[in-house]
């Protein structure tokens, strides 16, 4: 059977493709941020023009795009760290991809069917957009990897309504930017001139984005004003910079361990104010701390004599069902009390969101082959959702590797009280791709949604601080050895988003698949009388 895609479609199809591809340049670490806010103009200009079956073929070849160029750099996971030839990761890229890419296809299909239905697109994308982001965030686990609204960060003023709605909110300013100017490109293309309705959304568009600099501006300032009053946390982050390779090899445990520890006793030759935090990469104690005496000895020892406490990451065990399981666990450990000889354990964060296929098994009954490549050892235990740790009355909330890219875990933490919010990551597995930064870009929103500053271990880089206005401070590049120190604010406000929680996510999710079903019904009657 040939398949023949029409020849009026050539045209579409090699824009949208373009489109996809050139979306990368406005995420970090380029942050072209006005490009956001024009890239989707390809894809909602087919949504007027097509029927909904072709404006859903070229949503996927949109997001197909998208998704390889965006992800492109899981190839260097796959075939230099994970040894999987290049064909295999290629293949495994493009099916995860096109997997994410459905969402995209039913956004064109969804905003065309309305507009067949009788809806403008300038009022039903921004909400089908918002649902089905918000639905990829979590169903099958969720992968909210890079939503729209990530590619605001290069413009701060505009991040700031994010303590009102989330990144998902924001992502709904960004589609309906993007709406206006496409029904302004619309307008300006049949009529070949600038009509009273173009003029009136080119006016809407400018004032919404006049409207959310303004407001944003003030905000900054407010909040700044806000995080200069707050009390401080003197805090270090150490970037090790350890191979990936190297990191678990029990021959250079003591080698890493202590150059960890000679970072953190540089960094304390500088610093007087107690108490201090410093905060270890996830993996920089890569064995069962507490279980293996010496090198828990080694740490705690260092604890103890800087007076500080190292937030490190390492692997804990809980019993489950009669054995004991692993966990990916931050530590907290702290100097002894009553001069004691040795240090002490503060508590302990067991990571909850884990990594499908990577530290656990999903659907092991089903997926029992998956077992020998996918997992080493048993199936991890995930921890509980919003646990924070005490440092001296101080409540940190630890989010270990991605889980920086859940807002949930965040916002469930902050209402737990956490007053600082800590990324402990192992980027190695990314290189020296655009992943790292990509990655960074989800704490800089998480920062914002919660208006709290964040400190951020990652052991090849990016480490660094981000305040509760969203800017970034004391950043350390990728493959460098280093360490940063800032006194972060310690802020114990709630912002609305917080409160709430995701409010227009499952909304506009709910109200597109009510509205969806109703155009089908109204379409097809439509149809059907038209037949007789």
């Amino acid at each position: 059977m040939k398949l023949a895609i029409p020849r009026e479609l050539w045209a579409p199809l090699a824009a949208l493709i373009l489109a996809g591809a050139v979306s990368i340049f406005a995420f970090p670490p380029f942050n072209i941020w006005p490009l956001i806010c024009v890239v989707l103009i390809p894809l909602l200009w087919q949504c007027w023009r097509q029927t909904p079956k072709r404006a859903a073929l070229l949503g996927y070849v949109f997001s197909l795009a998208l998704g390889v160029t965006q992800m492109h750099w899981l190839l260097v996971v796959m075939t230099v760290y994970g040894q999987v030839a290049w064909p295999l990761a290629i293949l495994a890229l493009v099916l995860l991809s096109g997997i994410l890419a459905l969402y995209v296809a039913a956004f064109a299909y969804l905003v065309t069917l309305l507009r067949k239905a009788g809806i403008s697109p300038l009022i039903s994308a921004p909400f089908v957009w918002t649902g089905l982001e918000w639905l990829r965030a979590v169903a099958l686990t969720g992968f909210p990897w890079l939503p729209l609204g990530n590619g605001l960060i290069g413009e701060l003023a505009l991040l700031q309504s994010a303590e009102l709605w989330g990144v998902h909110g924001l992502s709904f300013w960004v589609v309906l930017i993007n709406a206006l100017l496409t029904r302004v490109a619309l307008g300006v293309w049949s009529a070949r001139r600038m009509g009273g309705r173009e003029l009136v959304a080119l006016g809407v568009c400018g004032i919404i984005i006049a409207g959310g600099w303004m407001w944003g501006e003030a905000r900054l300032a407010q909040v700044r004003q806000e995080a200069q009053a707050a009390p401080k946390l003197i805090s270090t982050v150490v970037q090790a910079n350890v191979p990936l390779r190297e990191l678990w090899d029990r021959k250079l445990r003591d080698t890493n361990l202590n150059r960890h520890i000679d970072l953190t006793k540089q960094a304390g030759a500088g610093i007087t104010q107690r108490p201090w935090l410093v905060v270890w990469s996830e993996s920089s104690a890569p064995f069962f701390l507490m279980n293996e005496a010496r090198e828990t000895r080694m740490v705690m020892q260092a604890a103890h004599e800087l007076d500080a406490y190292i937030l490190t990451g390492t692997l804990g065990s809980v019993e489950k069902e009669g054995r004991y399981r692993p966990t990916n666990r931050s530590w907290l450990l702290g100097p002894g009390r009553g001069g004691g000889g040795g240090g002490r354990s503060v508590g302990w964060y067991d990571k909850v969101h884990l990594v499908p296929f990577g530290e656990y098994v999903p659907l092991e009954d089903i997926l029992f082959f998956v077992r020998a490549v996918a997992v080493t050892g048993d199936n991890f235990v995930p921890g509980k959702e919003g646990d924070t740790l005490d440092l001296e009355g101080v409540k940190l909330g630890p989010l270990i590797c991605y889980e920086c890219i859940f807002p949930e875990l965040a916002v469930a933490q902050t209402r737990q009280g956490a007053q600082l919010l800590i990324n402990q990551t192992n980027d190695s597995w990314y290189g020296r791709t655009v992943a790292s930064a990509q990655h960074m870009s989800h704490l800089i929103l998480r920062a914002v949604e919660n208006r709290r500053a964040a400190a951020r271990s990652a052991n090849t880089g990016i480490s660094g601080f981000v305040m509760p206005d969203g800017r970034v401070e004391g950043e350390l590049g990728l493959m460098a050895l280093g360490i940063a120190s800032r006194e972060l604010p310690l802020m114990d406000g709630l912002t609305f988003y917080v409160r709430t929680g995701e409010i227009l996510g499952p909304a506009a999710l709910v109200l597109s698949l009510l509205a969806g079903a109703w155009a089908w019904f109204r379409v097809r009657g439509k149809k059907q009388k038209s037949a007789k």
